[in-house]
């Protein structure tokens, strides 16, 4: 089964080698590494040049390869890797985080187990200073194996199931739902496991093999979120086909953005008007009637009533 590891890279230099490392030690290694430099600005670049080469002397059975570009986002690294791909499945990996050893090994279980899924995930594990220091909800009964049926209604989850370092795809769902979307610098994964999982069955095991480096460098996290390259300012990409003939999760996104747009709208004054072009985007027959109040009355009446609808939810 051969698997393609495809890591985005943007100014890694402390990370990107022990990333590199967990990968290189699966007990079941990968056809292909390849590594997408987004024109990093530090040595991220030249500490995988001198990891390549230091590889060279281990006789290595799959090669890594380094591309570099123009920086473009993390997004257009991702899709330059799958593009490059050569394999039938992509297991994506951010290059500040880490795998279990065995981490492809059970990747391999999961698709042969599930073969009727699109995307194959396994539970994440933040760590912060090499302790875990959170473990997600997923709604799912614990250590869950199998397939995900109405990922959109599981009660009490607080967690994607999916991360960016977490999931293999078969590549050839990506010319179904499209690549990445490069207009965003934000949950810029989480739109493609929506996009997946609207349109195709998906697997997921609750077992903590990836490890998500919360105090990791330059984590797009801890950078303000502006709405423009975020999300929920696109909702009307999911008002086509196949994602809108998905009444389930149609209603659902709308909802979620609605939910994200309305506290930008609420307590960004700067983002206002990128609220107001976001709020135009949504379908409002989908949204309960208080959103039609919030975003269409005068906006300090509509203030006055957002304010009055917080302390409301906070003492149930």
């Amino acid at each position: 089964m051969s698997i393609s590891v495809v890591i985005p890279l943007y100014n890694k230099e402390s990370n990107i080698r022990d990333t590199l490392q967990s990968v290189v030690s699966q007990t079941l290694p990968p056809a292909e590494v390849i590594v997408v430099d987004d024109g990093s600005t530090d040595g991220s670049a030249q500490v995988v040049d001198t990891f390549i080469t230091d590889l060279k002397s281990q006789s290595l059975a799959f090669p890594v390869y380094l591309i570099r570009k123009s920086n473009g986002g993390v997004c257009s690294a991702r899709n330059m890797g799958i593009r490059e791909a050569q394999s039938e499945y992509i297991a994506l990996l951010d290059a500040d985080d880490k795998w279990d050893k065995d981490y492809l090994r059970e990747q391999v279980r999961m698709i042969t187990d599930f073969p009727e899924a699109a995307m194959w995930g396994i539970n994440y594990a933040e760590v912060y200073e090499g302790k875990l220091i959170r473990c997600l909800r997923t709604g799912l009964p614990d250590d869950y194996r199998g397939y995900v049926e109405g990922y959109f209604q599981l009660p009490d989850r607080s967690s994607d199931l999916f991360c960016s370092s977490s999931v293999v795809i078969d590549k050839k769902v990506f010319r179904e739902v499209g690549l990445f979307d490069e207009r965003l610098r934000y949950s810029e994964d989480v739109d493609m496991w929506f996009r997946i999982i609207a349109t195709h069955r998906v697997a997921f095991y609750d077992r903590y093999m990836v490890f998500y480096q919360y105090d990791a460098a330059n984590r797009a996290m801890n950078r303000k979120r502006l709405l423009r390259y975020w999300l929920p300012y696109y909702a009307d990409k999911y008002k086509v086909p196949p994602f809108a003939d998905n009444k389930v999760f149609y209603e659902w996104i709308m909802r979620w953005c609605a939910v994200c747009i309305k506290r930008v709208y609420f307590s960004d004054e700067s983002q206002r008007d990128d609220a107001r072009n976001a709020i135009s985007k949504l379908d409002f027959s989908c949204l309960p009637y208080k959103y039609n109040l919030f975003f269409r009355l005068p906006y300090k009446l509509a203030f006055l009533l957002y304010r009055w609808d917080e302390k409301r939810r906070a003492k149930k």
